[in-house]
């Protein structure tokens, strides 16, 4: 898709191409070189130009929009941005969307010749996408299983969706509160249980397609995970590959589920089930991080497409049913990412053995 498209792409493309769109100010892996812009007609005082012409689709691969006057100063700040007719806020442009995108800026009504930035597709990903779903709840909220079992049924065949429970809240008598549940709903915003948080980035919608979507998308990193157990310490080495270059904050969670936790679980009337549930089987119950549960910072430096970074950690599985114990990780935006946020992508393996990447 290197050649330009004359047309207007389609409006639908358009929304979906700018959601992906970022204000963020992220430094260059590479300095940028100024490419100038086409040459403009007679009596035209402005141009844009880019530090790059062609990027790749990626979602993280970007360009930097400079807008200059007929004296080539730098008018940038003072100036409206529009791409593909549509205004622009920001001066880095990024896509996940392959295609010709549109530059135009306008000053003091004097409008600049349109410039072309070529967004090439990269190509498929050497990995699968997996999402991250943390389900906020606790064995005392009898409207929970309403969402709970719908849920977990759903994703029985749905390998690439990671299920976590969050138990709480603190003070409660359900038996596997998290010790941090408190500084996650209030990162997260959640108020009141049951709420799933997806990717740690949106709450779900109840829709099992929002879900599927989000596992058909492009995966910028892949991850493995090596584990062993000696008695009720599990170790850990989580190996991150990237399939981009980014200079973006990102951090890591290697945290510790237990899973198949049979305790009652209160009903209100779901499904024709009793109040207690009798035996309920609580699945990837969230325990213990071998992180910071908000993730540990990995380094930029590290973050080269073709790369493998690894981290190691340890876990201590006291008091629980080790056999039932899984490690999942995933890496995330870091918050000094500005407006990125959520989880790249996920992997998870019973503790003791190997997951590769996949």
């Amino acid at each position: 898709m290197k050649s330009l498209i004359t047309k207007v792409l389609p409006v639908c493309l358009l929304i979906v191409a700018f959601l992906a769109c970022n204000k963020q100010e992220a430094t260059q892996i590479t300095p940028p070189v100024a490419t100038p812009s086409p040459t403009m007609p007679s009596g035209q005082s402005l141009s844009v130009s880019f530090s790059r012409n062609e990027i790749n689709a990626d979602g993280f691969d970007e360009t930097r929009i400079r807008v200059t006057d007929k004296d080539n100063n730098d008018v940038t700040s003072s100036s409206t941005i529009f791409i593909n007719n549509t205004q622009f806020s920001g001066t880095v442009f990024f896509t996940s969307l392959a295609g010709t995108y549109q530059v135009k800026a306008v000053r003091n009504n004097i409008e600049s010749p349109i410039a072309n930035i070529n967004a090439v597709s990269p190509g498929p990903s050497a990995f699968k996408q997996k999402v991250i779903a943390e389900m906020y709840t606790g064995t005392w909220c009898g409207i929970c299983p309403g969402t709970i079992i719908p849920l977990e049924e759903y994703i029985k065949t749905k390998p690439e969706i990671i299920y976590i429970g969050i138990h709480g809240p603190m003070g409660s008598n359900d038996p596997y509160t998290y010790s941090f549940d408190a500084q996650l709903r209030n990162k997260f915003g959640v108020g009141g249980v049951p709420t799933v948080i997806v990717n740690r980035s949106n709450r779900w919608d109840g829709k099992n397609s929002s879900l599927d979507i989000l596992t058909q998308q492009r995966p910028a990193l892949g991850l493995a995970i090596e584990s062993a157990v000696s008695g009720n310490t599990i170790s850990a080495k989580v190996k991150v590959k990237f399939d981009v270059s980014t200079s973006i904050p990102l951090k890591i969670v290697v945290a510790l589920v237990e899973d198949n936790l049979i305790y009652n679980q209160a009903n209100y009337g779901h499904f024709g089930l009793p109040n207690p549930i009798v035996g309920f089987s609580h699945k990837n119950v969230l325990r213990s991080a071998g992180t910071d549960i908000f993730g540990d910072k990995i380094p930029t430096a590290e973050q080269v497409k073709s790369n493998t970074w690894q981290k190691e950690v340890t876990l201590n599985g006291s008091g629980f049913n080790i056999t039932n114990c899984k490690v999942i990780a995933y890496v995330l935006f870091d918050s000094d990412a500005q407006t990125r946020k959520g989880i790249l992508n996920a992997q998870i393996v019973t503790a003791g053995q190997t997951k590769n990447f996949d």
